[in-house]
């Protein structure tokens, strides 16, 4: 991501401006959030409508329901060419020093996020608030990280199903973010 220049971009998409990226998006970064964005808004609905059909059992068996809804777009977004590129991009998006990822989420309006957070706050009363906040921040990452495995997975022709790869990638972080603190 970081190595692509804005002729190489305007080469690859065709433009015959050589400004067109600037001109349409201000600079590289503006461009790089919005190709983030785009996709992201398709799985953040998906992940809305699952999160909202999430029942409240038992709060263990719910914080399960919850990380199953919350990745479950971007382990099905592998199951197509596209959507593996997508997940790939969203990992390099993620480490890119240039970019602040909550910041980015918070400009594009992600608002599942925001009522995920407030049901794992319910699951999980024993986290202090700071443990928790860098946990569900670093679970975004791992989440990312899940569904790139589970696409080099896919591309190396095993014959893994996204709800086993969902399941898998949701007890990961509901370990991850209910784990006893000291």
């Amino acid at each position: 991501m970081g190595t692509v220049s804005v002729k190489d971009i305007t080469r690859a998409a065709g433009a015959r401006n050589p400004s067109a990226v600037h001109y349409h998006f201000g600079n590289v970064e503006a461009l790089i959030k919005e190709v983030f964005a785009q996709r992201y808004r398709a799985i953040e609905q998906e992940r809305a409508l699952r999160l909202a059909k999430v029942d409240e059992a038992h709060p263990e068996r719910r914080l399960v329901a919850l990380m199953a809804a919350a990745i479950a777009p971007f382990m099905e977004a592998c199951l197509d060419e596209d959507g593996r590129l997508y997940v790939r991009f969203c990992l390099q998006f993620s480490s890119d020093p240039r970019f602040n990822l909550l910041e980015v989420v918070t400009e594009f309006g992600m608002p599942s996020l925001i009522s995920l957070r407030a049901q794992v706050v319910e699951c999980v009363p024993d986290i202090p608030e700071t443990v928790l906040n860098a946990r569900l921040r670093q679970a975004f990452s791992i989440s990312l990280v899940q569904a790139a495995d589970f696409a080099r997975q896919l591309e190396a022709g095993l014959q893994i199903a996204a709800d086993v790869a969902v399941s898998e990638a949701s007890a990961t972080l509901v370990g991850y973010i209910s784990a006893k603190v000291g």
